[in-house]
């Protein structure tokens, strides 16, 4: 089974999402065959298939959401492939979108996908991930009071996907992020934060975007020792959760590495001055 990775930014006011898939998300399997070959009908498969080389080419998401709707249209029922959609949505938000207007049609389609899969089985903790990170982002593109007013509804899903899947990695990564960026008055705490940071890692060490939450947290704590193992972790990874969020993420962690590197310059720098005033 495919393994899940999005670092979703987690809203960059409140909270960033670029997280992550559930696993029910992805395909068990992928076919070697594009519908393009056959005369099939195409699968989620092939959905998946085209998905894997979005960072090749960003097109792609455009044709993997049309298949995956041709699916949907055969059986709407299908969980795997709503929750799926709801995660392309999700991707082609961060990705693709270039607009306020577009960022807010695409992460409404992917929240409202996400939603039809809750309505079918309200026992996904997939589903829940991917409505709370579309849900997050929609507010951000709106605004900081549409962040603020949607603040209680996305700790509620995100206490639902833990209580439905205490291991579920994404859920543990966006918690911790949130606590990360959220400020002390409405609740944010660093050492909470750490906390679900490292158990998310910890399950799955190759989710690139949970890496990158942890490697921030440590850096507000100037941890900057820790936080350079993490992210050089993640740029030495040769078997990433997901390769084309990895790619994506592999650019946040090179910047964040050279920041953590001027900072700890200026630290030191400090400390020699002080050195020599005394």
């Amino acid at each position: 089974m495919r393994n899940k990775n999005y670092l979703l930014p987690l809203l960059a006011v409140l909270f960033l999402v670029r997280l992550i898939p559930g696993e029910n998300a992805y395909c068990k399997s992928v076919s070697v065959n594009t519908p393009g070959e056959t005369n099939a009908a195409p699968t989620l498969e092939n959905a998946w298939e085209i998905f894997g080389v979005y960072h090749e080419d960003p097109g792609k998401i455009d044709e993997t959401i049309a298949l995956t709707e041709e699916v949907l249209k055969r059986d709407p029922g299908n969980v795997t492939a709503l929750v799926f959609l709801s995660r392309v949505w999700l991707t082609y938000g961060y990705v693709k979108a270039r607009s306020k207007e577009e960022l807010i049609r695409v992460f409404e389609n992917g929240k409202n996908a996400a939603e039809k899969a809750i309505g079918i089985e309200p026992g996904s903790a997939d589903a829940h991930f991917f409505y709370v990170a579309n849900l997050a982002s929609l507010g951000d593109t709106k605004g900081l009071f549409n962040s603020l007013f949607m603040l209680p509804e996305v700790r509620r899903e995100l206490e639902t996907v833990l209580e439905l899947d205490p291991d579920h990695v994404n859920g543990l990564a966006m918690t911790g992020a949130l606590y990360l960026y959220l400020p002390s008055v409405l609740g944010g705490d660093l050492h909470i934060s750490e906390v679900y940071l490292k158990r998310s890692v910890s399950l799955d060490p190759h989710v690139s975007s949970a890496g990158l939450y942890l490697a921030a947290n440590l850096k507000r704590q100037k941890k900057y020792d820790e936080a350079l193992e993490v992210l050089n972790g993640i740029l030495n990874d040769r078997n990433p959760s997901f390769y084309p969020d990895w790619v994506e993420n592999r650019k946040y962690a090179y910047m964040m590495r050279k920041q953590i590197k001027q900072e700890m310059g200026g630290e030191t720098a400090k400390k020699d001055e002080a050195s020599t005033l005394n």
